[in-house]
């Protein structure tokens, strides 16, 4: 299926997605062939700009103007999925929803949930965001921290601070369903924010925006950093070398290239 270049950085979701399923990362990050619109990735996507957007004011932005944005981010979200190779009729959607039912249904609940979110930072007084040392507001972080050779890149969503000790908090915002059972995600965050800032962080949370509030704190020192840095350079070795295995089951239900599917077919 062609050579595959060397790659010596990666990310959170590329470890995660060839850990999902190899011949999915193949089919979509390596050929990088068309993917199924869904519209749970248009939701997600439209409430972590809005969220974000948000927070950059200063938490000072009216609920209307961050739904605004939510429905901005929207509208230019579904005219790429439309540009995409697929009719609506195919687009992936949550249970047994038609197509167009679930689009109504998640762009309504995205402005549900961004206004809830908003209420319940206003009114949680315990965290506010974290201010970094050029004044900005610990929203949307870029980082790139290097594990064992390998960059890893990501974004942290917030980064919160306890209002009467001071203690750094890393938040991840959640639309979907379900929590991670293993917080991976946060821990790798834990580190970035430790080798960047130098901030020895301990706890992290997930904001469940279908919930309306983050779970409870989660120890994020429970996984050892020599185990993290082995995973992306296996990840990044596995990539290299083109060792793209199946894993067909209950994802395929939600894989945005089963059409280009071999196991599939």
């Amino acid at each position: 299926m062609g050579s595959i270049q060397l790659v010596r950085r990666t990310s959170v979701s590329r470890l995660t997605s060839i850990a999902r399923c190899g011949t999915a990362f193949e089919l979509e990050r390596v050929m990088r062939l068309p993917a199924l619109p869904a519209g749970w990735l248009m939701q997600g996507t439209a409430i972590h700009v809005a969220a974000d957007a948000w927070e950059q004011s200063g938490r000072t932005m009216p609920i209307g103007d961050a739904q605004e944005v939510f429905r901005t981010t929207w509208r230019e979200e579904m005219e790429k999925a439309d540009q995409t190779a697929f009719e609506r009729s195919r687009w992936l959607v949550g249970g047994r929803k038609k197509v167009q039912n679930d689009l109504v249904d998640r762009y309504d609940s995205g402005q549900e949930q961004i206004a809830t979110y908003i209420e319940y930072n206003l009114a949680d007084t315990t965290l506010a965001p974290y201010v970094m040392p050029d004044g900005s507001i610990a929203s949307e972080i870029g980082f790139e921290v290097e594990f064992r050779g390998v960059n890893v890149r990501g974004y942290i969503d917030v980064l919160m601070q306890d209002t009467t000790t001071g203690e750094v908090l890393v938040r991840d915002i959640k639309s979907g369903t379900k929590v991670p059972a293993v917080p991976f995600q946060l821990i790798v965050y834990r580190l970035a924010v430790l080798q960047v800032l130098g901030l020895d962080v301990t706890w992290g949370q997930f904001f469940m925006t279908r919930d309306g509030k983050p779970t409870m704190p989660i120890d994020l020192t429970t996984l050892d950093e020599a185990w993290i840095e082995t995973w992306f350079k296996r990840q990044v070795q596995i990539e290299e070398q083109g060792l793209f295995l199946p894993d067909p089951g209950e994802n395929c239900r939600t894989c945005g290239v089963k059409p280009h599917c071999p196991a599939l077919k």
